[in-house]
């Protein structure tokens, strides 16, 4: 039998862990509120922003695929909006006119410098995955 301090301890004791499915609304809120979900595939961005500097044909194999907005990162945005430019211009693409590109655009020291542009080739052991890769960027 439940008297009236029991019922009182009973509900004080639900008060202080909180109401579930409100704590949750809000974080739905919140959540939808900040736009983009936190990233998922950044190693994955890198390594096909790294492998179109290096391998040609590479941008042929992903470019119906892949737009700037597919990238988490904003400057991934803008180092494939650099190459895709390069692309369209028919220019070759590589570290060295990706850099002049983004130096071009002003946007070379918001991605990060061409430090960074050169460690992304760093990451790239190949192209032969590029599409995979790509694929997956462009459900995140």
């Amino acid at each position: 039998m439940m008297n009236d301090s029991n019922f009182e301890a009973n509900n004080t004791d639900n008060n202080k862990r909180g109401n579930y499915g409100e704590r949750r609304t809000k974080l739905n809120n919140l959540v939808s509120g900040l736009g983009k979900l936190p990233p998922q595939a950044v190693d994955l961005e890198e390594a096909v922003l790294g492998a179109l500097m290096l391998e040609k044909n590479a941008l042929s194999e992903i470019i119906d695929i892949l737009k700037p907005e597919s990238f988490y990162k904003e400057s991934h945005q803008k180092i494939f909006e650099a190459i895709f430019g390069l692309f369209q211009k028919t220019s070759p693409i590589d570290i060295l006119t990706v850099t002049s590109e983004l130096r071009r655009m002003g946007a070379l020291e918001m991605v990060g410098g061409a430090y960074y542009i050169t460690q992304l080739t760093d990451r790239v052991v190949s192209a032969a995955n590029i599409e995979y890769h790509a694929r997956i960027i462009s459900r995140s």
